[in-house]
């Protein structure tokens, strides 16, 4: 059995004028050839799964190396018109016997990223992710104490305006205190979070009608949070996304959650 993550990039894409022979509609082939040919020159895609014999469980078994994925698809909105819009979207099937404190957000955030920079200038203004918490995901505080050194060399004194939410259905009820602590206590002073209490500025993802999860999720319980980063760009949107999935699995929402972050339209430059 597999379960599915899916990361999928908003923002504005500026054809570049050698690259306007590519199209991108629903079969998503053109994204979907540049990804791969990107993940496999990182070596990170797997088209066969199987890659390591993981110690685990009390005895030695061949699974998959949760940095790697198989049988993924893509697709994305090139449309011209100025407009935030889904530039890519790329999901990534991992077998359920693979437990591993982290999902492979960051990686398919930079193939797909990758794959719009060869095609034109991109101005990024959001990130959303599927996460299916409650097989795949472990305890990941080591790893976000990681990045939370690399966020740490951002200048101190720039801010900038995020929003976050997290669709959790029911299981997020009345949690949205502890969520944030637990977010809080993961982003240390590198960043402020508070939970929204007005209209939350989401003008940095694109208006979808039930595409990949984010727009279906805006019917569930939804946690909104404003938070101050210092810097803006598609790591610090993983970041924030993994933080709060490794604070929901904290809090006890450990299911398939959506979660987005997106740059609000009074964040300073």
């Amino acid at each position: 059995m597999y379960y599915e993550t899916l990361v999928a990039v908003h923002g504005v894409l500026d054809r570049y004028p050698w690259a306007s022979h590519l199209t991108c509609e629903d079969t998503g082939s053109e994204l979907f050839d540049l990804a791969l040919r990107r993940s496999e020159a990182y070596g990170w895609y797997s088209t066969g799964g199987w890659t390591y014999r993981y110690r685990g469980w009390g005895e030695a078994r061949v699974v998959q190396d949760p940095g790697r994925w198989a049988d993924c698809l893509a697709g994305g909105d090139w449309t011209q018109d100025g407009q935030v819009r889904e530039l890519a979207w790329m999901s990534a099937d991992i077998p359920d016997d693979v437990r591993e404190p982290r999902l492979p957000v960051l990686h398919v955030t930079r193939i797909l990223s990758d794959a719009l920079n060869r095609l034109g200038h991109v101005r990024f203004t959001g990130l959303h992710a599927v996460l299916p918490l409650h097989e795949l995901v472990g305890d990941a505080s080591d790893d976000l104490a990681e990045m939370r050194k690399w966020f740490a060399l951002a200048d101190p004194s720039a801010s900038v305006a995020v929003s976050v939410t997290a669709a959790t259905g029911t299981a997020g009820w009345g949690k949205e205190a502890a969520v944030r602590d637990a977010v809080a206590a993961r982003l240390g002073d590198l960043a402020a979070v508070e939970a929204a209490t007005g209209r939350l500025d989401l003008s940095g993802m694109a208006d979808l009608d039930g595409e990949h999860g984010y727009r279906k999720a805006r019917e569930r319980g939804v946690l909104r949070f404003a938070c101050r980063v210092r810097e803006w760009s598609p790591e610090v949107a993983v970041w924030l996304v993994e933080v709060v999935g490794d604070a929901l699995r904290a809090v006890g929402c450990a299911e398939q959650v959506v979660v987005t972050a997106s740059r609000a339209s009074d964040a300073r430059p």
